[in-house]
């Protein structure tokens, strides 16, 4: 297998994907955006929470 027969390879499958893939529609984007709100929330909380403790001790 060569190095052309990779490029091709990989181009199909990319244009497979693209193919298969389709935009969301509003609620399906407003639950994602929720879900990645809650969890960068969560995630600044947890790290303000240990900040605090190493500021303490």
């Amino acid at each position: 297998m060569g190095l052309g027969s990779d490029i091709k390879n990989k181009l199909s499958q990319y244009l497979r994907v693209i193919s298969v893939s389709r935009k969301p529609d509003k609620e399906e984007f407003w639950s994602s955006a929720k879900v990645c709100g809650a969890g960068i929330l969560i995630i600044g909380v947890v790290g303000f929470v240990i900040y605090v403790l190493f500021r303490i001790v």
